[in-house]
C-alpha cells in the first residue's frame, strides 16, 4: 500500500520518507512543489482545505499549482476538483475538469450524497475516498467499484489507527494523511502503524 504524508520538506523528513519508499501529497498554494527521485506523490486540490476555512474553491489558482505540477515526473495520483459533502453537485464538477487537466492520473473524490450508480468509472484512473468520517463506513463499497475496473482506490484523510486498520482491511491501494506531520510523535504512531501494526492507544485526534 502506498503512503503520501502531508507537504514537508527538509532535511529531518525527506530521508524518513524516501527510506520507507513514501511520499508527499502537494496542495503548493504560494510554495514550490519538491519531489525526489521515484517518489509516489499527490496532487491534491485543496478543496476540503478550502472548505474547512470556509472560502470557495479557486480553479485559477489550482490551474496554477497544475503547471507547477508539469515541471515534475506524473504525480502517482491527482485529485480532480470536488465538492466535499457535495454529492452530485461534486460529481458533475469533477467531470467538468476532464477536458481541461493534462494527462495524469486522475482520480474521482466520492462524497456524502454519491452512489454507486453515480460513477462512471471510464472517466476516471482512480477512486479517491473522500465525505466524511461517516461517509468513509462505505468505503469498502467504493473500493470494490474501483478494483472491479481494474483500477486502483485511494482512501483520503487516513491519519488515525483505526482508519489505517480500516483501509488494510478492505484492500486500499493507498492513503495519505497530514496528521502524521504535525508533531514527531505523532509521526512515530502513525509510521508504527503502518511497518509494525497498531498499538493499544492512537495518540491522534479524530480528523
Amino acid at each position: 500500500m502506498k503512503v503520501l504524508v502531508g507537504e514537508c520538506t527538509g532535511e529531518y523528513w525527506v530521508p524518513k520518507l524516501q527510506a520507507l519508499g513514501w511520499g508527499r501529497m502537494w496542495i503548493a498554494r504560494g510554495r514550490n512543489i519538491y519531489t525526489y527521485p521515484g517518489e509516489p506523490w499527490g496532487l491534491d486540490n485543496g478543496a476540503f482545505r478550502d472548505w474547512k476555512d470556509g472560502v470557495p474553491f479557486d480553479g485559477d489558482q489550482f490551474a496554477r499549482v497544475i503547471e507547477k505540477a508539469e515541471k515534475h515526473p506524473p504525480p502517482y495520483l491527482a485529485v480532480l476538483p470536488d465538492i466535499p459533502g457535495g454529492g452530485l453537485a461534486s460529481y458533475e464538477l469533477s467531470v467538468s475538469w476532464l477536458d481541461r487537466v493534462p494527462s495524469f492520473p486522475w482520480y474521482l473524490a466520492v462524497q456524502d450524497g454519491m452512489e454507486l450508480s453515480d460513477v462512471d468509472m471510464s472517466l476516471f484512473e482512480g477512486v479517491f475516498l473522500g465525505g466524511t468520517n461517516s461517509f468513509k463506513a462505505r468505503a469498502t463499497e467504493f473500493c470494490t467499484l474501483a478494483h472491479s475496473h481494474g483500477k486502483p482506490f485511494h482512501y483520503g484523510r487516513c491519519g488515525t489507527q483505526a482508519k489505517i486498520a480500516h483501509a488494510v482491511d478492505i484492500g486500499a491501494d493507498s492513503i495519505d494523511s497530514a496528521v502524521a506531520m504535525w508533531t514527531k510523535p505523532r509521526w512515530r504512531v502513525f509510521r508504527d502503524s503502518l511497518t509494525i501494526g497498531p498499538s493499544q492507544s492512537d495518540m491522534f485526534y479524530r480528523e
